[in-house]
């Protein structure tokens, strides 16, 4: 009895353990980039300061900050260094203030860590939280890199040091602000004119500004990496081109071309600025372009010749926006409350029967400062799941995901911020959002083998015939020599050039053979191997990058092996790494007759 009372605590155990909230998981390395996304919001008595530069520099590189009078709520420091290819790996540590921050590792293609963005060819994006640690006055971040370091090989140059921060000042005017961060990769056909697709242009939208009565002053700050002065690109808010033309280019275009990130830092209005290679870093007034909808598009290039395609002189070749502010003012100093509205999204990958799904969901604030304790509510299908407590911070963006246990067929999502009224809002009708989604069934894989086909090849025993021809005929036409030499000169030439042939009994052949692979389930199966073995030996191993439910694949394989009865086996995902509904399938063996 108390041995069955263990197991159901253990089962419950578990089962609450799915259902609890998880802190969210890393960015993965994408080589169009990361979208930018908010990384802070809110309105408030203050100001918010974005500046930083100053260049690509070799570590140790550093910059000063100074940050404005009032009561720091919220900052936020990001580097940006240059990896030399996605391959390489190292790591970044800067200090700041005096205090060491954490050393985060540089990964390229295996990044996870959840405040790295990695993009194109090893342009990272890094941030650090340094709320606690951001002082009024003069700031300064020294960046440390593993380049030097014995058996490194990450370039590990700096791009810019960038610190965004929130000053809250109750004799200062009201702000109503949105800060994005990413890392999106805009690029053309590549140096090398190999990539398949290009991507030319992202659009960012902020939501901002609602709870202000009036706006006195509207500034958009943009940060890129990367950027090259003399090649034209575009930034457009609300579908009015911002930015002055640059003389260089207006002579060549005309007055409609613009080069935003021009390696000059400040400059957004034709003045002159500090030299930042490789990086920009630019502030936009925007109060004439405002609308109930604010949005921004950053553009790679413009096909100026009608020709359909953004040349090399139309565009820049690579260009990383990362960062993103509209920041709106207002003289109307009345008080404004917080108002909470949740986001949740779940990957159609993760939505697989019987295995836990990951719920991802965002807790925005873009009302007054809110760092209290409230919690959040996860329903599905109408039953509450899960009471979740959170603490929303000075920011404004509160970011974690739930797992869920889920199960086949489709299901109606719901998550609430708040329900007990804890907080006082301005707004409690927007506290709630909903996900209908759709589990399927997990991947169910066989594999089948078909009959071996002989591979005809052409044989050259005509060649081999005349080169020992040849020499027999150099070796007759040389007289004086002794018999016996001659003799044994004509067979080691016969055997080296093929006039001595091989038995037939141990000749090899090649045969090309099909491989049959089915995924009966409803989900697809990602990175798996078949293993493919002739009489017990393994002959070769396929690697399937995905997959989709109820679809097969046909691959033919080469093996060489002499003619006869022969067994051929096959077995995938033979490490178990895919979880399926039927694990008794995957395998196959027959006896073949290899003619």
């Amino acid at each position: 009895m108390k041995t069955e009372i263990s197991k159901i605590i253990i089962l419950f155990v578990f089962l609450l353990s799915l259902l609890i909230s998880i802190p969210p998981t890393g960015a993965s390395y994408s080589f169009e980039g990361i979208p930018l996304t908010p990384d802070a919001q809110g309105t408030f008595q203050g100001e918010v300061y974005i500046d930083g530069g100053h260049g690509l520099a070799f570590p140790p590189y550093s910059e000063n900050f100074s940050v404005p009078d009032g009561t720091v709520r919220w900052a936020r420091l990001y580097i940006g260094v240059w990896g030399g290819t996605e391959n390489y790996e190292g790591w970044v540590q800067p200090k700041f203030n005096g205090q060491k921050l954490e050393q985060l590792p540089l990964a390229g293609v295996n990044d996870e860590s959840k405040d790295v963005y990695c993009a194109g060819h090893g342009v990272y994006w890094v941030s650090y939280d340094v709320s606690n640690i951001t002082k009024n006055g003069k700031n300064m971040v020294n960046v440390l890199t593993s380049k030097g370091e014995p058996g490194n090989k990450l370039d590990g140059r700096v791009y810019g040091a960038v610190l965004a921060a929130a000053c809250e000042n109750k004799k200062a005017s009201t702000v109503s602000y949105q800060l994005l961060s990413g890392n999106v990769n805009l690029h053309g056909k590549g140096w090398s004119g190999t990539l398949a697709n290009s991507n030319d242009v992202t659009n960012v939208n902020f939501s901002c500004g609602q709870a202000l009565s009036s706006k006195d002053a509207a500034n958009l700050s943009v940060v890129y990496l990367t950027g090259t002065k003399g090649l034209p690109d575009y930034l457009e808010f609300n579908g009015k081109m911002l930015g002055t033309s640059p003389k260089n280019l207006s002579e060549k275009y005309g007055e409609n071309v613009r080069d935003v990130a021009d390696e000059i830092s400040n400059d957004a209005y034709g003045g002159e600025g500090p030299i930042s290679r490789y990086f920009d870093i630019e502030s936009f007034n925007v109060l004439d372009y405002l609308q109930a909808n604010n949005s921004a598009a950053f553009l790679r290039g413009i096909d100026m010749n009608g020709d359909g395609e953004i040349d090399e002189q139309e565009g820049e070749d690579y260009l990383h926006p990362v960062l993103a502010a509209l920041i709106l003012t207002s003289k109307d100093t009345a008080s404004v409350l917080p108002d909470l509205y949740p986001e949740m999204n779940a990957s159609e990958n993760e939505l697989v029967d019987g295995t836990p799904a990951k719920v991802s969901f965002t807790i925005n604030n873009p009302g007054g400062i809110c760092d209290q304790n409230c919690t959040v509510s996860f329903r599905v299908d109408g039953n509450e799941v899960s009471t979740i407590p959170i603490q929303m911070t000075a920011s404004g963006v509160y970011s974690s995901s739930i797992s869920w246990p889920a199960v086949k067929g489709k299901h109606l999502l719901e998550l609430s911020v708040n329900p007990k009224n804890s907080i006082n809002e301005s707004n409690n009708e927007n506290n709630a959002c909903a996900l209908n989604v759709n589990v399927k069934s997990k991947p169910d894989l066989s594999v089948s083998l078909g009959d071996p086909v002989k591979i005809e090849t052409k044989t050259e025993a005509a060649s081999s015939s005349i080169i020992c021809l040849s020499f027999l005929s150099i070796l007759g036409s040389r007289r004086k020599k002794p018999i016996l030499l001659l003799l044994l000169a004509v067979f080691l030439i016969m055997a080296l050039s093929g006039c001595v042939e091989e038995s037939h009994a141990t000749e090899k052949t090649a045969y090309s053979i099909p491989v049959k692979i089915v995924n009966n389930g409803e989900a697809s199966a990602r990175n798996f191997d078949v293993n493919i073995s002739l009489d017990g030996k393994s002959v070769t191993v396929l690697n399937i990058p995905e997959l989709a439910g109820q679809k097969t694949i046909v691959n033919d394989i080469q093996v060489e092996t002499l003619s006869g009865e022969h067994t051929i086996k096959a077995k995938v995902d033979e490490n178990n790494h895919i979880i399926e509904s039927d694990d008794d399938n995957n395998e196959f063996e027959a006896s073949r007759n290899f003619t």
